[in-house]
Protein backbone atom coordinates (compact mmCIF):
# COMPACT_ATOMS: atom_id res chain seq x y z
CA UNK A 1 0.00 0.00 0.00
CA UNK A 2 1.53 3.11 -1.11
CA UNK A 3 0.15 6.72 -0.04
CA UNK A 4 1.04 10.16 -1.08
CA UNK A 5 0.91 12.97 1.69
CA UNK A 6 0.32 17.04 1.35
CA UNK A 7 0.79 19.22 4.49
CA UNK A 8 -0.73 22.69 4.67
CA UNK A 9 0.22 25.54 7.51
CA UNK A 10 -2.45 23.53 9.74
CA UNK A 11 -0.44 20.84 9.86
CA UNK A 12 2.69 23.04 11.75
CA UNK A 13 0.48 25.20 14.33
CA UNK A 14 1.07 22.75 16.76
CA UNK A 15 4.94 23.31 16.03
CA UNK A 16 4.60 26.97 16.98
CA UNK A 17 4.14 28.52 13.64
CA UNK A 18 2.43 31.63 12.93
CA UNK A 19 -0.65 31.67 11.13
CA UNK A 20 -1.30 34.12 7.66
CA UNK A 21 -2.57 36.80 9.77
CA UNK A 22 -0.08 36.91 12.30
CA UNK A 23 2.50 36.27 9.96
CA UNK A 24 0.99 39.74 7.90
CA UNK A 25 0.94 41.71 11.13
CA UNK A 26 4.30 41.20 12.76
CA UNK A 27 5.54 41.95 8.83
CA UNK A 28 4.48 45.15 9.03
CA UNK A 29 6.48 45.66 12.63
CA UNK A 30 10.05 44.87 11.21
CA UNK A 31 12.48 47.71 10.48
CA UNK A 32 13.17 47.17 6.87
CA UNK A 33 16.42 49.81 7.07
CA UNK A 34 18.64 46.38 7.24
CA UNK A 35 17.32 45.31 3.86
CA UNK A 36 17.54 48.36 1.89
CA UNK A 37 21.01 48.95 2.52
CA UNK A 38 21.77 44.96 1.67
CA UNK A 39 19.66 45.79 -1.70
CA UNK A 40 21.93 49.19 -2.03
CA UNK A 41 25.46 47.17 -1.78
CA UNK A 42 23.65 44.66 -4.02
CA UNK A 43 22.61 47.10 -6.92
CA UNK A 44 26.05 49.23 -6.39
CA UNK A 45 27.91 45.94 -7.17
CA UNK A 46 26.10 45.19 -10.36
CA UNK A 47 27.82 45.35 -13.87
CA UNK A 48 26.17 48.93 -15.20
CA UNK A 49 27.77 47.72 -18.43
CA UNK A 50 25.57 44.49 -18.97
CA UNK A 51 22.82 44.01 -20.81
CA UNK A 52 20.88 43.34 -17.47
CA UNK A 53 21.49 46.32 -15.77
CA UNK A 54 21.27 48.69 -19.51
CA UNK A 55 17.86 46.73 -20.88
CA UNK A 56 16.17 46.24 -17.65
CA UNK A 57 16.86 48.53 -14.71
CA UNK A 58 16.47 52.25 -14.82
CA UNK A 59 18.85 55.20 -15.13
CA UNK A 60 20.72 55.86 -12.03
CA UNK A 61 19.48 52.51 -9.74
CA UNK A 62 22.26 52.36 -7.93
CA UNK A 63 21.33 56.19 -6.95
CA UNK A 64 17.93 55.84 -6.82
CA UNK A 65 15.79 55.64 -3.58
CA UNK A 66 14.30 52.40 -2.27
CA UNK A 67 11.10 51.92 -0.69
CA UNK A 68 9.42 49.63 1.74
CA UNK A 69 5.79 49.18 2.09
CA UNK A 70 4.66 50.72 5.32
CA UNK A 71 1.13 52.53 6.79
CA UNK A 72 -0.25 53.24 3.83
CA UNK A 73 -0.62 49.54 2.54
CA UNK A 74 -1.63 48.19 5.44
CA UNK A 75 -4.58 50.64 5.62
CA UNK A 76 -5.13 48.59 2.03
CA UNK A 77 -4.94 45.35 4.21
CA UNK A 78 -7.57 46.12 6.29
CA UNK A 79 -10.23 47.80 3.71
CA UNK A 80 -9.55 45.11 1.71
CA UNK A 81 -10.40 42.69 4.77
CA UNK A 82 -13.47 44.63 5.56
CA UNK A 83 -14.77 43.88 2.11
CA UNK A 84 -14.23 40.60 1.67
CA UNK A 85 -14.20 39.35 5.07
CA UNK A 86 -16.87 41.17 6.98
CA UNK A 87 -18.70 38.20 7.60
CA UNK A 88 -16.35 36.86 9.95
CA UNK A 89 -15.27 40.17 11.55
CA UNK A 90 -19.09 40.33 12.60
CA UNK A 91 -19.41 36.33 14.03
CA UNK A 92 -15.93 36.88 15.78
CA UNK A 93 -17.93 40.83 17.40
CA UNK A 94 -21.11 38.96 17.91
CA UNK A 95 -19.03 36.27 19.96
CA UNK A 96 -17.17 39.10 21.69
CA UNK A 97 -17.43 37.11 24.76
CA UNK A 98 -16.41 33.73 23.50
CA UNK A 99 -13.40 36.12 21.85
CA UNK A 100 -12.10 37.62 25.24
CA UNK A 101 -12.77 33.85 27.28
CA UNK A 102 -9.96 32.82 24.70
CA UNK A 103 -8.13 35.82 25.30
CA UNK A 104 -8.63 35.56 28.83
CA UNK A 105 -6.73 31.99 28.53
CA UNK A 106 -4.24 32.65 26.36
CA UNK A 107 -2.93 35.50 28.77
CA UNK A 108 -3.21 33.23 31.90
CA UNK A 109 -5.66 35.36 33.65
CA UNK A 110 -7.46 34.37 36.32
CA UNK A 111 -11.11 35.14 36.04
CA UNK A 112 -11.79 35.72 39.97
CA UNK A 113 -8.86 38.37 39.59
CA UNK A 114 -10.63 40.09 36.71
CA UNK A 115 -14.20 40.28 38.28
CA UNK A 116 -12.76 41.02 40.98
CA UNK A 117 -10.56 44.13 40.11
CA UNK A 118 -13.65 45.07 37.98
CA UNK A 119 -15.87 44.67 41.23
CA UNK A 120 -13.50 47.14 43.36
CA UNK A 121 -14.56 50.21 40.91
CA UNK A 122 -17.81 49.66 39.93
CA UNK A 123 -21.18 49.61 41.67
CA UNK A 124 -22.17 46.34 39.98
CA UNK A 125 -20.97 42.91 39.58
CA UNK A 126 -19.00 41.76 36.02
CA UNK A 127 -21.81 40.84 33.65
CA UNK A 128 -24.81 42.50 35.81
CA UNK A 129 -25.35 45.66 33.32
CA UNK A 130 -25.07 45.35 29.81
CA UNK A 131 -25.77 47.60 27.06
CA UNK A 132 -28.44 45.37 25.12
CA UNK A 133 -31.04 48.72 25.46
CA UNK A 134 -28.90 51.12 25.81
CA UNK A 135 -27.42 50.81 22.72
CA UNK A 136 -28.69 50.12 18.84
CA UNK A 137 -27.03 50.13 15.90
CA UNK A 138 -29.37 51.47 12.50
CA UNK A 139 -31.05 49.35 11.60
CA UNK A 140 -30.59 49.91 7.85
CA UNK A 141 -27.06 48.41 8.77
CA UNK A 142 -28.03 45.87 10.87
CA UNK A 143 -30.96 44.56 13.28
CA UNK A 144 -28.65 41.49 14.33
CA UNK A 145 -25.54 42.96 16.61
CA UNK A 146 -24.82 41.30 19.76
CA UNK A 147 -21.71 43.15 20.66
CA UNK A 148 -22.96 45.59 22.91
CA UNK A 149 -24.79 42.56 24.65
CA UNK A 150 -22.03 41.08 25.44
CA UNK A 151 -20.29 41.26 29.34
CA UNK A 152 -16.58 42.31 28.79
CA UNK A 153 -17.87 44.76 26.26
CA UNK A 154 -20.15 46.09 28.61
CA UNK A 155 -17.74 46.08 31.57
CA UNK A 156 -15.21 47.93 28.83
CA UNK A 157 -17.52 50.68 28.70
CA UNK A 158 -18.64 50.73 32.29
CA UNK A 159 -14.44 50.92 32.97
CA UNK A 160 -14.31 53.85 30.60
CA UNK A 161 -17.11 55.99 32.29
CA UNK A 162 -15.87 55.47 35.70
CA UNK A 163 -12.31 55.82 34.83
CA UNK A 164 -10.12 59.25 34.30
CA UNK A 165 -7.07 57.78 32.37
CA UNK A 166 -8.80 55.06 30.16
CA UNK A 167 -7.38 56.54 27.01
CA UNK A 168 -6.10 53.10 26.10
CA UNK A 169 -8.84 51.29 26.72
CA UNK A 170 -10.91 54.05 25.08
CA UNK A 171 -9.16 53.12 21.72
CA UNK A 172 -9.73 49.71 21.91
CA UNK A 173 -13.10 49.95 22.39
CA UNK A 174 -13.24 52.67 19.20
CA UNK A 175 -11.49 50.03 17.15
CA UNK A 176 -14.19 47.14 18.04
CA UNK A 177 -16.65 49.31 17.21
CA UNK A 178 -14.93 50.84 13.93
CA UNK A 179 -14.89 47.33 12.92
CA UNK A 180 -18.48 46.78 13.45
CA UNK A 181 -19.70 49.83 12.04
CA UNK A 182 -17.42 49.02 9.14
CA UNK A 183 -18.06 45.15 8.04
CA UNK A 184 -21.98 46.40 8.41
CA UNK A 185 -21.79 49.42 6.32
CA UNK A 186 -19.89 47.36 3.63
CA UNK A 187 -22.56 44.73 3.72
CA UNK A 188 -25.25 47.67 3.17
CA UNK A 189 -22.60 50.01 0.50
CA UNK A 190 -22.45 46.56 -2.00
CA UNK A 191 -25.94 46.41 -1.40
CA UNK A 192 -27.00 49.47 -2.71
CA UNK A 193 -24.22 49.54 -5.36
CA UNK A 194 -25.74 46.46 -6.67
CA UNK A 195 -29.63 46.98 -5.99
CA UNK A 196 -29.36 50.77 -6.86
CA UNK A 197 -32.97 50.62 -9.05
CA UNK A 198 -35.54 47.92 -8.21
CA UNK A 199 -36.21 47.91 -11.62
CA UNK A 200 -34.61 49.86 -15.32
CA UNK A 201 -35.12 49.05 -18.58
CA UNK A 202 -32.10 46.90 -20.40
CA UNK A 203 -32.20 49.12 -22.93
CA UNK A 204 -31.23 52.25 -21.13
CA UNK A 205 -27.49 52.51 -20.56
CA UNK A 206 -27.27 55.45 -18.52
CA UNK A 207 -28.61 53.14 -15.16
CA UNK A 208 -25.51 51.32 -15.75
CA UNK A 209 -23.57 54.41 -15.62
CA UNK A 210 -24.76 55.66 -12.04
CA UNK A 211 -24.36 52.29 -10.38
CA UNK A 212 -21.55 51.86 -8.12
CA UNK A 213 -22.35 55.07 -6.36
CA UNK A 214 -21.44 54.46 -3.32
CA UNK A 215 -18.43 54.15 -1.47
CA UNK A 216 -17.09 53.54 2.48
CA UNK A 217 -15.23 55.85 3.81
CA UNK A 218 -12.77 52.97 4.82
CA UNK A 219 -9.47 55.33 6.02
CA UNK A 220 -12.18 55.97 8.70
CA UNK A 221 -12.92 52.21 9.16
CA UNK A 222 -10.11 50.41 10.59
CA UNK A 223 -7.62 53.67 11.57
CA UNK A 224 -7.69 53.10 15.62
CA UNK A 225 -7.39 49.45 14.95
CA UNK A 226 -4.13 49.79 12.38
CA UNK A 227 -2.47 52.08 15.55
CA UNK A 228 -2.82 49.44 18.18
CA UNK A 229 -1.86 46.97 15.83
CA UNK A 230 1.40 48.65 14.55
CA UNK A 231 2.49 50.51 17.61
CA UNK A 232 5.60 48.77 19.59
CA UNK A 233 5.28 47.86 23.10
CA UNK A 234 1.74 47.89 23.63
CA UNK A 235 1.91 45.09 26.67
CA UNK A 236 -0.04 45.51 30.05
CA UNK A 237 0.42 43.60 33.20
CA UNK A 238 -2.20 41.33 34.14
CA UNK A 239 -0.93 39.76 37.16
CA UNK A 240 -2.54 40.17 41.12
CA UNK A 241 -1.19 43.49 41.32
CA UNK A 242 -2.43 44.98 38.17
CA UNK A 243 -5.54 47.29 37.89
CA UNK A 244 -9.09 46.67 36.03
CA UNK A 245 -7.65 48.73 33.30
CA UNK A 246 -4.53 47.12 32.61
CA UNK A 247 -6.38 43.83 32.40
CA UNK A 248 -9.23 44.99 29.89
CA UNK A 249 -6.48 46.62 27.55
CA UNK A 250 -4.85 43.44 27.64
CA UNK A 251 -7.64 41.22 26.89
CA UNK A 252 -8.74 43.93 24.13
CA UNK A 253 -5.16 43.96 22.16
CA UNK A 254 -5.52 40.16 22.29
CA UNK A 255 -8.54 39.63 20.93
CA UNK A 256 -7.87 42.47 18.17
CA UNK A 257 -4.97 40.31 17.06
CA UNK A 258 -6.94 37.40 17.00
CA UNK A 259 -9.23 38.70 15.17
CA UNK A 260 -6.96 40.40 12.40
CA UNK A 261 -4.78 36.53 12.71
CA UNK A 262 -7.88 35.30 10.62
CA UNK A 263 -9.54 37.92 8.74
CA UNK A 264 -6.08 39.64 7.51
CA UNK A 265 -6.27 39.57 3.74
CA UNK A 266 -2.43 40.51 3.00
CA UNK A 267 -3.13 38.44 -0.25
CA UNK A 268 -3.97 42.23 -1.81
CA UNK A 269 -0.67 43.81 -0.96
CA UNK A 270 0.47 40.20 -3.36
CA UNK A 271 -2.41 41.41 -5.72
CA UNK A 272 -1.24 44.85 -6.36
CA UNK A 273 2.44 44.56 -6.21
CA UNK A 274 3.71 40.93 -7.48
CA UNK A 275 3.81 42.47 -11.06
CA UNK A 276 5.85 45.50 -10.52
CA UNK A 277 8.80 42.51 -9.95
CA UNK A 278 8.85 42.50 -13.62
CA UNK A 279 8.87 46.55 -14.26
CA UNK A 280 12.05 48.11 -12.40
CA UNK A 281 12.86 50.05 -15.27
CA UNK A 282 8.87 52.30 -15.11
CA UNK A 283 7.86 51.06 -11.65
CA UNK A 284 10.89 51.56 -9.70
CA UNK A 285 9.15 52.32 -5.97
CA UNK A 286 7.32 49.13 -6.36
CA UNK A 287 9.99 46.84 -7.20
CA UNK A 288 11.68 47.97 -4.60
CA UNK A 289 8.84 47.44 -2.29
CA UNK A 290 7.78 43.99 -3.72
CA UNK A 291 11.80 43.05 -3.37
CA UNK A 292 12.61 44.43 0.40
CA UNK A 293 9.15 42.86 1.66
CA UNK A 294 10.21 38.98 0.05
CA UNK A 295 13.48 39.59 1.47
CA UNK A 296 11.67 40.39 5.38
CA UNK A 297 8.77 38.11 4.94
CA UNK A 298 11.68 35.20 3.95
CA UNK A 299 13.47 36.24 7.23
CA UNK A 300 10.30 36.48 9.03
CA UNK A 301 9.13 33.13 8.27
CA UNK A 302 12.66 31.55 8.70
CA UNK A 303 13.10 33.44 11.99
CA UNK A 304 9.85 31.69 13.26
CA UNK A 305 10.48 28.03 12.42
CA UNK A 306 11.87 26.58 16.00
CA UNK A 307 15.12 24.64 16.17
CA UNK A 308 14.68 21.24 16.12
CA UNK A 309 15.90 20.47 19.78
CA UNK A 310 13.01 23.00 20.80
CA UNK A 311 10.40 21.41 18.47
CA UNK A 312 7.68 19.26 20.41
CA UNK A 313 8.51 15.56 20.49
CA UNK A 314 4.70 14.73 19.33
CA UNK A 315 2.33 16.71 15.71
CA UNK A 316 1.60 15.59 12.78
CA UNK A 317 4.75 15.02 10.92
CA UNK A 318 6.15 12.55 14.15
CA UNK A 319 2.80 10.67 13.79
CA UNK A 320 4.24 9.55 10.50
CA UNK A 321 7.11 7.27 11.95
CA UNK A 322 4.01 4.75 13.02
CA UNK A 323 3.21 4.62 9.25
CA UNK A 324 2.98 0.65 8.38
CA UNK A 325 2.88 1.39 4.45
CA UNK A 326 5.03 2.89 1.86
CA UNK A 327 5.44 6.67 1.33
CA UNK A 328 5.55 7.32 -2.35
CA UNK A 329 5.16 11.25 -2.66
CA UNK A 330 5.15 14.30 -0.43
CA UNK A 331 4.18 18.33 -1.20
CA UNK A 332 3.49 20.61 0.95
CA UNK A 333 1.93 24.24 0.82
CA UNK A 334 4.59 25.46 3.67
CA UNK A 335 7.95 27.69 3.09
CA UNK A 336 9.90 26.09 5.89
CA UNK A 337 11.68 22.63 6.24
CA UNK A 338 10.59 21.45 9.31
CA UNK A 339 9.40 18.32 8.03
CA UNK A 340 12.74 17.30 6.96
CA UNK A 341 14.28 18.31 9.62
CA UNK A 342 11.62 16.17 11.95
CA UNK A 343 12.15 13.18 9.53
CA UNK A 344 15.58 13.37 10.44
CA UNK A 345 15.41 13.42 13.79
CA UNK A 346 13.30 10.81 14.52
CA UNK A 347 14.64 8.72 11.85
CA UNK A 348 12.28 8.23 9.35
CA UNK A 349 13.46 8.16 5.59
CA UNK A 350 11.14 10.31 3.25
CA UNK A 351 11.14 10.75 -0.75
CA UNK A 352 11.60 14.27 -1.50
CA UNK A 353 9.67 16.78 -0.27
CA UNK A 354 8.08 19.12 -2.84
CA UNK A 355 7.45 22.73 -1.67
CA UNK A 356 4.46 23.48 -4.21
CA UNK A 357 4.37 27.77 -2.58
CA UNK A 358 7.81 27.66 -3.00
CA UNK A 359 10.27 27.49 0.23
CA UNK A 360 12.71 29.93 2.60
CA UNK A 361 15.33 27.91 0.11
CA UNK A 362 13.70 29.03 -3.05
CA UNK A 363 14.36 32.16 -5.05
CA UNK A 364 12.94 33.83 -7.87
CA UNK A 365 14.71 35.92 -10.36
CA UNK A 366 11.94 37.86 -12.29
CA UNK A 367 14.32 38.88 -15.38
CA UNK A 368 14.67 35.25 -16.87
CA UNK A 369 11.20 33.86 -14.82
CA UNK A 370 13.48 30.92 -13.10
CA UNK A 371 13.78 29.57 -9.79
CA UNK A 372 17.07 28.46 -7.98
CA UNK A 373 17.42 26.31 -4.91
CA UNK A 374 19.76 27.04 -2.46
CA UNK A 375 21.41 25.64 0.57
CA UNK A 376 22.48 28.93 2.21
CA UNK A 377 22.19 32.81 1.34
CA UNK A 378 25.63 32.55 0.19
CA UNK A 379 25.27 30.50 -3.00
CA UNK A 380 22.23 33.19 -3.86
CA UNK A 381 23.26 33.96 -7.39
CA UNK A 382 24.64 38.19 -6.95
CA UNK A 383 24.84 39.24 -11.14
CA UNK A 384 21.50 39.43 -10.92
CA UNK A 385 18.92 40.13 -8.52
CA UNK A 386 16.67 36.94 -6.93
CA UNK A 387 14.24 37.56 -4.57
CA UNK A 388 12.73 34.57 -2.17
CA UNK A 389 10.49 32.52 -3.79
CA UNK A 390 7.22 31.83 -1.11
CA UNK A 391 4.40 33.58 -2.26
CA UNK A 392 2.88 32.49 -5.65
CA UNK A 393 -0.67 32.08 -5.02
CA UNK A 394 -1.30 35.75 -6.69
CA UNK A 395 2.19 35.31 -8.75
CA UNK A 396 1.42 33.10 -11.08
CA UNK A 397 4.03 33.62 -13.76
CA UNK A 398 6.81 31.97 -12.21
CA UNK A 399 4.78 28.79 -11.39
CA UNK A 400 5.41 28.87 -15.85
CA UNK A 401 9.15 28.73 -14.93
CA UNK A 402 10.84 25.26 -15.77
CA UNK A 403 11.82 24.51 -12.22
CA UNK A 404 7.98 24.49 -10.58
CA UNK A 405 6.52 23.08 -13.54
CA UNK A 406 8.48 19.87 -12.89
CA UNK A 407 7.57 20.30 -9.24
CA UNK A 408 3.86 19.95 -10.13
CA UNK A 409 4.73 17.07 -13.06
CA UNK A 410 6.43 15.28 -10.43
CA UNK A 411 4.00 15.22 -7.75
CA UNK A 412 1.21 14.44 -9.90
CA UNK A 413 3.11 11.11 -11.00
CA UNK A 414 3.83 10.37 -7.47
CA UNK A 415 0.19 10.98 -6.61
CA UNK A 416 -1.14 8.96 -9.66
CA UNK A 417 1.46 5.94 -8.51
CA UNK A 418 -0.09 5.65 -4.81
CA UNK A 419 -3.15 4.28 -3.65
CA UNK A 420 -4.48 6.93 -1.73
CA UNK A 421 -3.35 11.07 -1.20
CA UNK A 422 -3.92 12.40 2.32
CA UNK A 423 -4.16 16.08 2.71
CA UNK A 424 -3.16 17.72 6.48
CA UNK A 425 -3.62 21.25 7.19
CA UNK A 426 -4.64 22.66 3.99
CA UNK A 427 -7.33 24.35 3.43
CA UNK A 428 -8.45 24.78 -0.46
CA UNK A 429 -8.76 28.16 -0.40
CA UNK A 430 -9.62 29.89 -3.62
CA UNK A 431 -6.30 31.61 -3.55
CA UNK A 432 -4.65 27.76 -3.65
CA UNK A 433 -6.90 27.11 -7.25
CA UNK A 434 -3.20 26.25 -8.69
CA UNK A 435 -2.88 23.57 -6.16
CA UNK A 436 -6.68 22.59 -5.96
CA UNK A 437 -6.41 21.39 -9.79
CA UNK A 438 -3.76 19.15 -9.13
CA UNK A 439 -6.15 17.55 -6.01
CA UNK A 440 -9.00 17.57 -8.39
CA UNK A 441 -7.78 15.85 -12.04
CA UNK A 442 -6.49 13.11 -9.35
CA UNK A 443 -9.97 12.57 -8.03
CA UNK A 444 -11.83 12.92 -11.23
CA UNK A 445 -9.68 11.40 -13.96
CA UNK A 446 -7.49 8.99 -12.10
CA UNK A 447 -9.84 8.72 -9.64
CA UNK A 448 -8.04 8.12 -6.41
CA UNK A 449 -9.25 8.49 -2.89
CA UNK A 450 -8.27 11.57 -1.23
CA UNK A 451 -8.58 11.80 2.53
CA UNK A 452 -8.51 15.23 4.35
CA UNK A 453 -7.42 14.98 8.02
CA UNK A 454 -9.82 18.39 9.48
CA UNK A 455 -10.60 19.35 12.81
CA UNK A 456 -13.52 17.93 14.42
CA UNK A 457 -14.88 21.28 15.59
CA UNK A 458 -15.40 22.49 11.99
CA UNK A 459 -18.73 20.26 11.77
CA UNK A 460 -19.86 16.49 10.80
CA UNK A 461 -17.30 14.73 8.52
CA UNK A 462 -20.49 14.43 6.12
CA UNK A 463 -20.67 18.88 6.74
CA UNK A 464 -16.91 18.49 5.85
CA UNK A 465 -17.16 16.77 2.52
CA UNK A 466 -19.82 18.85 0.95
CA UNK A 467 -17.74 21.84 1.70
CA UNK A 468 -14.84 20.27 0.16
CA UNK A 469 -16.19 19.30 -2.78
CA UNK A 470 -17.84 22.59 -3.44
CA UNK A 471 -13.82 23.98 -2.81
CA UNK A 472 -12.78 21.38 -5.37
CA UNK A 473 -15.50 21.49 -7.67
CA UNK A 474 -16.13 18.17 -7.77
CA UNK A 475 -18.68 16.33 -8.80
CA UNK A 476 -21.31 14.37 -6.89
CA UNK A 477 -20.86 11.34 -8.61
CA UNK A 478 -16.98 11.15 -6.97
CA UNK A 479 -18.50 11.29 -3.29
CA UNK A 480 -17.33 7.89 -2.50
CA UNK A 481 -13.73 9.24 -3.10
CA UNK A 482 -14.25 12.44 -1.07
CA UNK A 483 -13.46 11.41 2.29
CA UNK A 484 -13.01 13.75 5.84
CA UNK A 485 -11.39 12.08 8.52
CA UNK A 486 -12.57 14.46 11.66
CA UNK A 487 -9.76 14.52 14.33
CA UNK A 488 -9.27 16.49 17.51
CA UNK A 489 -6.94 19.11 17.51
CA UNK A 490 -4.61 18.50 20.67
CA UNK A 491 -4.39 14.74 19.85
CA UNK A 492 -5.20 14.51 16.76
CA UNK A 493 -7.51 11.38 17.33
CA UNK A 494 -10.38 10.05 15.63
CA UNK A 495 -12.67 7.58 16.90
CA UNK A 496 -10.19 6.27 18.86
CA UNK A 497 -7.18 5.90 16.44
CA UNK A 498 -4.62 8.02 15.32
CA UNK A 499 -5.65 10.08 12.10
CA UNK A 500 -3.30 7.55 9.85
CA UNK A 501 -4.19 4.38 11.16
CA UNK A 502 -7.64 5.57 10.62
CA UNK A 503 -6.45 6.23 6.75
CA UNK A 504 -5.06 2.91 6.65
CA UNK A 505 -8.09 0.64 8.49
CA UNK A 506 -10.43 2.65 5.96
CA UNK A 507 -8.53 1.73 3.08
CA UNK A 508 -8.03 -1.55 4.39
CA UNK A 509 -11.62 -1.95 4.58
CA UNK A 510 -12.36 -0.73 0.87
CA UNK A 511 -9.73 -3.98 -0.22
Amino acid sequence: MRLGLFFGAGAEIGYGLPSGGKFAIDLFRQDPSGYKSELRRQLSSLDARSAYASNWLPQGYAEKSIYAFGRNEFTTLIESSVEYKRSEIINRLNAFDEECDRATQELGIDRAVLERKYNEISDSAFGERLYTHTIRLNEMLSRDVRLFGSEYYSAMLDLIRSEEQSDDLRRYVTSFLQLLVGAHGQALVQRLNQELFEEAPDDLPIFDDISGMFKLEFNRVGSTALELLLEENRSFDVGESASALSIFCAIAQKVLENIFTTVLDYQKLIDDHFRYLFSPDTEWAKFTRMVIFLKTARDYISSQAPDISDIPNSGYYHDLASLSCEINAIGTANYNSILSQVASSIGLSLPEVLHLNGSTSDYYNPYKNTVVTCASEDEVPQEQIHVPFILTQSGLKPLTSVAMSRRYVQLFDGYRESDAIVVVGFGFHKDDSHINGLFRELVESEEKPLYWISRSANGTSQEQQRRLMKKLRIGHEYRHLVRVVAVDAQTRISDGQLWINQVIADMNREI
